[in-house]
């Protein structure tokens, strides 16, 4: 029989956003909140080691690391924010902000390039995915403009290939190199809610909820679903 080990942290606020800090080999999870707080948390130790609230007490959509450089993190806001910070430095200070729209509308994901390159991918409440070299975040790198609504999630599935969620129910698959879409899917119901999306890299599938209770998986090759899962109540 395997043993099974818990660990509890009592937070202060809703959690918006959790993951995994790359080469911690799980004894890290990084963490953003409703309050507008990005915390890091060691497990083995059960202690949080980083704190750091420079969203002005708005809430934390989403938080994520670097995989070229592990020491840094990002988190996007409904601030209109995209900040990068350093977990080295004691006193939380950020080492970059961005607003990507200019109207200051949320930024609701945030995921760096998993493939080790210097870009990280942001999408906003203004339909945009925008990308940054994280080296130099004065103007982005590409603008991905499609959704008719609000990009909710983004994933890398190469260096070049990236594909978003949106609230206009469907899926994007893009080509950053020149800003192009390649694809969209569409089957799933998403006008209103984060659904979530997922997606299998090797295999080239895309899996995302749907706000008619079921999970829709999409062939990457076509835009129409490989196959959909109800879920039921009761699970």
């Amino acid at each position: 029989m395997l043993g099974l080990v818990t660990t509890v942290f009592v937070l202060p606020a809703k959690l918006g956003s959790i993951r995994w800090k790359p080469g911690s080999y799980g004894g890290v999870l990084g963490s953003g909140d409703y309050d507008g707080v990005v915390m890091e948390y060691d497990l083995e130790r059960r202690i949080p080691i980083f704190e750091r609230d420079e969203h002005g007490g708005r809430r934390v959509w989403s938080v994520d690391y670097s995989h070229w450089d592990p020491v840094l993190g990002a988190s996007g806001s409904d601030d209109g924010t995209m900040q990068m910070w350093d977990t080295r430095c004691e006193s939380g200070e950020c080492v970059a902000t961005v607003q990507p729209s200019v109207g200051g509308s949320a930024v609701c994901c945030v995921e760096f390039n998993p493939f080790g390159g210097p870009i990280v991918a942001v999408g906003c409440a203004d339909r945009n995915v925008y990308g940054y070299d994280i080296r130099m975040t004065i103007a982005p790198v590409f603008v991905l403009d499609g959704h008719r609504k609000t990009v909710t999630y983004i994933k890398f599935l190469d260096n070049v290939t990236l594909v978003s969620a949106s609230i206009d129910g469907c899926l994007k698959l893009w080509n950053s190199d020149n800003s192009n879409v390649i694809r969209s899917y569409r089957g799933h119901v998403n006008n209103r809610n984060f659904v979530g999306l997922s997606v299998w890299r090797k295999g080239g599938l895309l899996g995302c909820g749907s706000e008619n209770n079921k999970v829709f998986v999409y062939d990457k090759r076509w835009g129409e679903p490989d196959m959909d899962s109800r879920v039921s109540p009761d699970g």
